[in-house]
């Protein structure tokens, strides 16, 4: 009996050493991603109303600047480009955007649409723009980064990187 006592406590012992050794000496807790992408200068966060006029924005796609404050672009894939104003109001509320050249092959839309899936967040949008000067675009508040060919491992990266770090914590 006395030996039954002793490996108990000795077990005891053991898990506790192991379980204090681990809170000491084990991997240091990771902090969130870097952000990704070309650091916008911030054009402001000014809610306008559907119709009201503004600046332009200083980049194309836009990652910051005036947004209609009565909606939100939603997530998941467009196949219609939604007002920049929706997106960017999307993108207040943490949403991450990959935006694709509207005239772009259904295979490579394919290949950016796999990229996009890959990435398991729910605050992320994939939408058509005409006019974009590059095959992907990849936004998020204040964030831009341009791929002159469609990388799938970046885009998943940029997606998850960037995804829900808005100033504004809210549905997109």
């Amino acid at each position: 009996m006395k030996i039954f006592f002793a490996s108990v406590g000795a077990l005891i012992l053991l898990v506790v050493g192991l379980l204090l050794w681990s809170s000491l000496f084990g991997p240091a807790p990771q902090g969130p991603r870097p952000f990704m992408g070309e650091k916008m200068p911030d054009e402001g966060a000014t809610h306008v109303a559907r119709g009201q006029t503004h600046a332009d924005y200083n980049s194309n796609p836009p990652t910051s600047g005036p947004h209609w404050e009565d909606g939100v672009a939603g997530a998941g894939v467009k196949t219609q480009q939604a007002p920049d104003e929706l997106i960017l109001h999307s993108m207040e509320h943490g949403a991450a955007v990959v935006w694709y050249r509207a005239d772009l092959p259904p295979d490579q839309i394919e290949q950016i649409q796999a990229a996009f899936d890959a990435a398991k967040v729910g605050k992320k949008i994939m939408t058509p723009r005409a006019g974009l000067d590059v095959p992907v675009a990849l936004t998020s508040w204040g964030y831009l980064l341009k791929l002159d060919a469609i990388d799938a491992g970046k885009i998943t990266e940029f997606i998850l990187s960037n995804n829900d770090r808005g100033p504004e914590k809210a549905p997109i």
